[in-house]
Parts: C-alpha cells; structure tokens; sequence
C-alpha cells in the first residue's frame, strides 16, 4: 500500500471519537418559529429586505449583502415574520435575527425539489457565479466565506488544483462523512461545477484514512460520473489535516506564505459540504437553507447519538429535545468539534449555515490539569502545523510585547489548540495566544486603515 500524504509540519493525534459514524442523516420536524442570524457569514452582515407582518416562502430573500465580503440569506420556512432585531448568538453576543413564525412549508416554485440528479455542467461561468452568490452560498468547512468571491480568483491569479475538504479530522464530528456516503454524487457534480467555474483545473478529494466507507463512496461517484481531472485522495490520520494550508501541503506539496491566500500557490479550497450547497444552488436552484449536523458527546448513549438534515434558524433548544434533551452527566456544550469549536453560552441561539454539532462533553473531557512552570520541552512548537512557537508567543504576550508578537508571526495562528493539547504543563496557551492574535490583528487593521487613509488625502491634495 502506497504512504498516505499528509501534512509536513507539526500536527497531533487525538482519539477521533467518531460515535454517530453510523447514524444515517434524519430530517429534524419543523419548530414553531425559526430565528435568522444576518451575521452567519464572514464579513459585512446581510441587511434585512423583509419587514414584520411580510409573508415568506421557504427560499425567499430575507436579506441582501451587506458588502463584497458577505451573502444573501433565505427564509428557511413558509410563514410570517413576527419580528426583527437583536437576539444573542451562541456566544451570548447580540446579532440581528429574523423571526419567523412557521406556517406550513411551502417553498419557492422556483426550486426544483426532486431526487433526480442533474449532472450536466452549465458553460456559463458568469451565470453559475451569480447563482452561487444569490443562492447565498458560502464555505460550510468553518470560515463561511462567500462562495462565489473565493471562486473567482483576482486577475492575474491561476488556480491549478481545486481541493474538496473530506477530511473532517476534528474529534466526534460525523456529518461531512455522512453527506459523503449518502449524498457523495452530488458532491462530485458540485466539485465539477466548481471546477468548471476555475478554468477545468484538477480536482482533488481529500479524505482521511479513517473514513475508508467515505473514500469508496467518493471513488465509486467519481468513476460512475466520469468528469474528467477528479480523483480522491486518501489522507493519514492527523489533525488537523482538514485545515485550509495543512490540505494545501499534503495534496500539492506546497507552502502558502505568512499572510498570503491559497491562491498564491495555486489552490482554492473547498468542503465537501460546500461541494452539495454549490450543487443544490446551480443545478436545483436551492438556496443554503439545510445543512447537516451532529448530535454527540462522550456522555451520550449510541442510541442517542445523531446526524440531523436542519433548516437554518432553528433554536439549538429544539434541536437538543428532539435528540431526547441534554444529557445530565453533560460538563459543557460546544458548537463544532472539541479542538476549535466554541462553548454554547446560550441553548436559545439558532443554528447557522456552518452548524455542524451539539457536541456533549463530560466533565472528565473536559476538565484541564492543573497549570504549572513551563519545562521548556518544546512539545508545543513540534505540535505546531504552522511552525509557531508557542511558548515564546505565550511569553511576548504576558510583556505586552505587540511588536514581538507580531514579528514572530502570531497572525498567522489557526487556533487549531495543538499546543494546548500538547502541553504536558496544562498551561492556556491557546487562550493567551488568541488574545494575543487579537490585539495584533487590531494594530495591523489600524496601521492599514491609517495607510489608506494618508494615501487618500495624497491624492485629494494633488487634485
């Protein structure tokens, strides 16, 4: 058997707890009312298009972009809406929502709800990237960045190699593997749809090697659709091999430099789930309103484990009664996986188009050791997959040193959680490395904005 490729620096092996491996994906029932973010994206939140009292379909426009860097959002009901305004998110930060009191489900005449596949590829690349953006689209592997913007490379950049995230290495996480078994020729015709759009470059799927059911799906999809330049690759089993510049270096062997985009190497990046939304928008003209989802936890039985089909606004609250409630022994609820997902401060928030679990934890998963001295054993720069050292972070950060920290890259950390995982000394260094991550960032967005506005009043001095 050939090596499996992976990434070339740092990374480590948690247990992948993957419970609800073989919970098929369930439809969840309609709540009473569904609760619409405006910010479920990256950039500028959408700007509400509908006002209290509007009747909506399922598929409506609820709301525009509210800049480049943003996207349209949909009513993922039928009924009315009953208000708009602030409502906190998981974190417990107010957000504008959209409330709609559900009435029936009847959607849009305009989206085509059958099973039956469609597998020729549009030519038109302006078209397709306009259904993209009005479909509201955006990256469901965790950033949730426009679709249609990160598919349309800037002049002068070439994309060489389309590369579908199935790696889902984050511990307990299920529902990417699920899609890929149970809805993995839709995936293929998305990938080739993307692919068409970059100019027909390869197209490769990336799948680690703990999903060998998923890595046959995939294979058994490509061979039976035939679009040419599409392979599935197996990936070893590391984490976080699903990272955007991790997958980068293990498919095509190449560093995206300190601050650059994939694009400099010649690769966009993708999900396999965005993979399915890009093949709902184009070739059934469905907007993001469904997403896939998993309910797990170490304190969980099997039989309550799951892999739920929800609609975009549904309250966690409901999510996690029709899963039979939450679990007594449970410590701390988290959205995402174990390694980067966030603690659910709020069982009243809504799902967004990148939920991906309601993730259980006891309280021995959860509990840290106690901190002590660090040992200097450097376990946490070996872990590092972006070749930090977080040690010396961690030591720039309690001086206040923003001029170190910059220097010695801290912009550049995915809070991935290796050092923290690695740390025979429990000490937080996650935590004080993304605080740190902070308040660089917030000095080099002022040093830019100061820069753009000098240039400006240059230019208005010579006029």
């Amino acid at each position: 058997m050939a090596k499996l490729t992976t990434f070339s620096i740092g990374g480590v092996h948690p247990d992948d707890s993957k419970i609800a491996r073989g919970c098929a994906i369930e439809v969840l029932p309609l709540p009473s009312t569904v609760y619409i973010s405006m910010a479920q994206h990256l950039g500028a939140p959408a700007k509400p298009v509908v006002a209290v009292g509007d009747k909506v379909k399922t598929g409506t426009v609820i709301a525009e972009p509210g800049g480049f860097i943003s996207a349209f959002v949909h009513s993922s009901v039928s009924g009315t809406v009953k208000s708009i305004g602030p409502r906190k998110d998981i974190a417990g930060n107010p957000v504008t929502h959209v409330e709609i009191t559900v009435e029936g489900d009847e959607w849009e005449e305009s989206i085509d709800r059958s099973d039956t596949l469609v597998t020729a590829i549009p030519e038109d690349r302006a078209a397709i990237l306009d259904r993209i953006k009005a479909c509201g689209v955006v990256g469901l592997g965790g950033a949730t960045f426009p679709t249609h913007v990160k598919l349309n490379p800037a002049p002068g950049s070439k994309a060489e190699c389309l590369i579908l995230n199935g790696a889902e290495c984050e511990p307990y996480l299920t529902s990417d593997y699920r899609i890929m078994l149970e809805r993995s020729r839709e995936i293929v015709v998305g990938a080739a749809i993307m692919q068409a759009v970059l100019g027909g470059c390869r197209c490769v799927i990336g799948i680690e090697e703990n999903k060998p059911e998923a890595i046959a799906a995939m294979d058994a999809a490509v061979l039976s659709l035939g679009y040419p330049g599409i392979e599935v690759l197996p990936l070893k089993k590391k984490y976080p091999q699903g990272g955007e510049k991790q997958l980068i270096d293990a498919v095509m062997h190449r560093q995206v430099g300190s601050g650059a985009l994939p694009i400099s190497v010649g690769a966009v990046v993708q999900n396999v789930a965005t993979a399915l939304a890009v093949y709902e928008a184009v070739q059934k003209n469905k907007p993001l309103i469904t997403n896939t989802l998993t309910v797990t936890g170490d304190c969980l039985p099997v039989e309550r484990q799951h892999n739920y089909l929800f609609r975009i606004g549904m309250p966690l609250s409901f999510i996690a009664e029709q899963a039979g409630g939450v679990p007594e022994a449970a410590a701390k609820l988290v959205s995402g996986g174990p390694m980067m997902g966030k603690a659910i401060a709020n069982l009243d928030a809504t799902t967004v188009k990148g939920s991906s679990s309601i993730l259980y934890l006891s309280e021995a998963a959860t509990k840290r050791g106690k901190e002590s001295y660090c040992i200097r054993c450097g376990r946490c720069a070996d872990a590092c997959p972006m070749g930090l050292e977080p040690f010396l972070l961690r030591r720039l950060y309690v001086a206040g040193d923003l001029e170190g920290l910059e220097k010695e890259a801290v912009q550049d950390c995915i809070e991935c959680g290796c050092c923290l995982y690695s740390c025979p000394a429990y000490i937080p260094l996650l935590d004080q490395i993304r605080m740190a991550k902070g308040q660089v960032m917030g000095v080099i967005r002022a040093r830019a904005a100061a820069a753009k506005a000098a240039a400006e009043a240059a230019k208005a001095a010579k006029q």
